[in-house]
């Protein structure tokens, strides 16, 4: 349990304490009779399991304690040296060269002298174990944070000679968790872009496949999708995002873990809004689906120890890189046992998007 519950089940108990204490006072004086005393006293254990498991007070405080912990962490953040005169970039091209990384607190880097480089106008997919450092690849990218040493570099010219506000103008990022604000799908996805026209909110809607989603609503893309999205699946909010990526039109797009909760005919519709988008954006995509890896132009594999595994295309990869083959083959695994008839949710993947080992 949290601190949030421990708190209030002590501010329950001692209440419930305060109250038997009160009532054997009373009876012993006089002012109760036992039968009234007894009542009294089911009717203060009642409310108090009814206040510790029945009212919302308790998910309350976790949900106020946890969002304090993050605004705190957010205040608290070290603030980033910005230049003076930002430097201007020449393409969308990323390259890392020799980038470290340590977590505060932690004792080893998560990414340890990572070197790799990114064609303008490319695909590239980033895959690894769990831990390995790809979305701290993608916060590097966008300069949520600097590296401890070595250099992030866009159009090559160092992030930190960019400034975080030019960093960003240039990138769009799309986390694994989307929010959407009370309002219109329309008015979610113009966030992106607020001078967009109806046009091009229409355009970026149809890429990402929140058109479909549109279609059964009743006043389509004009229709209130409620605080958080809360009308909408999680996979329809992602699609959200997504057009809202896109609406902002910046040259680089980051999707980190973004189709992890589509279902195989959404992430199918990304796929096409990545596809048409080939040459005019650089994206960068951790994915996990063989689908959404093996359409890249290129792969970055992390080997888990802070370290860069091998980079090249599915191919090469499958050819010489022996994580890789695991990593294809784990997915092969799981892709038959679904489609032999074990469950599937949101994760199934056809058969024959997935390659074969060598």
């Amino acid at each position: 349990r949290s601190r949030a519950h421990v708190v209030l089940d002590v501010v329950v108990l001692a209440g419930m304490t305060a109250s038997v204490a009160v009532s054997v006072l009373l009876l012993r004086s006089g002012h109760l009779t036992y039968s009234d005393c007894v009542a009294l006293l089911v009717l203060s254990v009642a409310l108090s399991g009814f206040a510790m498991n029945a009212l919302p007070f308790g998910v309350g405080l976790d949900m106020a304690e946890r969002a304090l912990e993050h605004l705190s962490g957010f205040v608290s953040a070290p603030t980033l040296p910005e230049p003076q005169t930002p430097a201007q970039v020449r393409d969308s091209s990323i390259e890392f060269d020799a980038v470290t990384y340590t977590y505060p607190g932690s004792e080893s880097p998560v990414l340890d002298r990572v070197s790799f480089h990114i064609p303008a106008g490319s695909v590239t997919a980033i895959v690894g174990p769990s831990g390995a450092g790809k979305t701290t690849i993608t916060r590097l990218m966008a300069r949520f944070v600097d590296a401890d040493s070595g250099t992030v570099r866009i159009g090559g010219v160092d992030v930190r000679e960019i400034g975080s506000t030019g960093v960003l103008e240039k990138v769009a990022v799309v986390f694994q968790d989307a929010y959407l604000f009370e309002g219109t799908l329309r008015d979610n996805i113009r966030l992106g872009s607020p001078d967009a026209t109806d046009a091009d909110i229409d355009e970026v809607a149809a890429l990402a496949g929140v058109d479909v989603i549109a279609q059964r609503l009743p006043a389509g893309l004009d229709t209130v999708v409620g605080e958080g999205g809360n009308t909408l699946s999680g996979g329809e909010r992602q699609r959200v995002s997504i057009a809202r990526a896109f609406a902002k039109k910046a040259p680089i797009v980051l999707l980190d873990e973004a189709t992890a909760s589509l279902d195989v005919d959404s992430e199918a519709t990304i796929s096409q809004g990545i596809e048409a988008s080939r040459g005019a954006h650089t994206i960068v995509v951790v994915a996990h689906r063989m689908h959404t890896v093996r359409a890249a132009d290129h792969i970055i594999v992390l080997d888990g120890q802070g370290g860069l595994d091998a980079a090249g295309t599915h191919d090469e990869l499958v050819a010489g890189c022996e994580r890789y083959r695991r990593f294809c083959a784990e997915r092969t695994e799981t892709a038959a046992w679904s489609l032999a008839g074990g469950p599937t949710g949101d994760n199934r993947t056809n058969e024959h998007e997935l390659p074969t080992s060598h």
